[in-house]
């Protein structure tokens, strides 16, 4: 839980840059994140910690960002990379992940559908892991200008080097995005 405060507590530090800060929660896990403008890229800063479990993911990471008009739709993205340190059942790991997100609004208007989707295949996944993903999909709407609420589904996972795959996180959540 102190590590999601620190997370919150460095994104607010940082609101003179333009960003988003994002919070989600579900049963039993809390998710922040902080996107800031680093020019034609997003770079990113989260954090993830299931208290059920006591497992916790970190990441840092730079995207390549940008928005398009598709027909009277717009779509935003980012490909890029994310470094993560997870925390999970006996095992601990850090994974070069790399990926990128989508986020889709039908007639330009305040509904979207977005989609992730970060995975570090064993060459790039050290101490105990083989591999990890973080992949998620969710739906969401402009309730006013740049404040976002949605639904989502999501699974972290990890497997370690006894061949045992660990669930970080896997399931629904709701939560907010606010840009400023």
């Amino acid at each position: 839980m102190r590590l999601i405060v620190f997370a919150l507590l460095a994104a607010a530090s940082f609101s003179a840059a333009a960003g988003s800060v994002d919070l989600n929660l579900s049963n039993d896990t809390i998710e922040a994140k902080y996107y800031g403008n680093a020019g034609a890229a997003d770079w990113t800063f989260g954090g993830l910690y299931n208290r059920d479990t006591k497992d916790r993911a970190l990441n840092v990471g730079l995207l390549a960002t940008g928005d398009s008009a598709f027909g009277n739709s717009r779509i935003e993205g980012g490909l890029g990379g994310k470094v993560y340190s997870v925390t999970v059942a006996s095992g601990d790991l850090v994974a070069l992940a790399l990926g990128g997100q989508l986020r889709w609004f039908p007639g330009n208007g305040s509904f979207a559908l977005g989609t992730y989707a970060f995975y570090a295949p064993h060459v790039v996944t050290l101490l105990d892991g083989q591999r990890f993903y973080d992949i998620g999909v969710r739906a969401e709407v402009e309730v006013i200008r740049n404040s976002f609420v949605y639904v989502g589904y999501r699974q972290v996972q990890a497997e370690l080097d006894n061949n045992v795959k660990v669930n970080v996180d896997k399931g629904g959540f709701v939560g907010m995005q606010i840009k400023f």
